[in-house]
């Protein structure tokens, strides 16, 4: 494609026509007008009207060109945020921030009122349970956070506790 608006542009150049919007009035050499048009009877409309015609050729195809450049741009910039999202990101399952922060917080609070490290039970039907769920489902109550949002909060926090004792081994 570039191949093809480059040659446009050089038989506008071979007609004297440097800048593509001004094919239109055709080739500026008046004896070069006259003696395109004199070949094999032509008119000198039909010489301006293929000069034009051939402007924008060359105009599409550098739109083309301009297209495939920005195709290739978005592309990279893709990639390159898929490669920094896999630097930036935390993997796995991430849950509430905000929750698991409030839920650590509450543990030494929790340990300092009963002097028992906080611990989580879970019944046959594998909920939460204990005293620790207890002390948390009260002490979210104020805040308006639900048991079942509290309960998967509960469950992300154990799960990294649990990773990050098995690594400290």
């Amino acid at each position: 494609m570039k191949g093809i608006a480059a040659a446009a542009k050089r038989l506008l150049r071979h007609l004297e026509i440097y800048d593509c919007l001004n094919a239109a009035e055709g080739p500026r050499d008046l004896a070069l007008l006259e003696a395109l048009a004199l070949a094999e009877d032509g008119i000198e409309e039909n010489v301006i009207r293929a000069s034009e015609r051939v402007a924008r050729l060359a105009t599409i195809f550098d739109g083309i060109d301009a297209a495939l450049e920005l195709e290739r741009c978005a592309r990279a910039a893709a990639n390159d945020a898929t490669g920094l999202a896999r630097l930036t990101t935390v993997r796995g399952r991430r849950g509430n921030p905000a929750l698991r922060a409030w839920i650590a917080e509450m543990m030494p609070i929790y340990k300092k009122i009963t002097r028992k490290e906080p611990r989580m039970s879970v019944n046959l039907r594998g909920k939460a349970s204990g005293p620790f769920w207890r002390f948390l489902k009260t002490a979210s109550q104020p805040l308006g956070i639900d048991e079942k949002e509290l309960a998967s909060g509960v469950r992300e926090k154990t799960r990294t506790s649990v990773k990050r004792a098995s690594l400290q081994k």
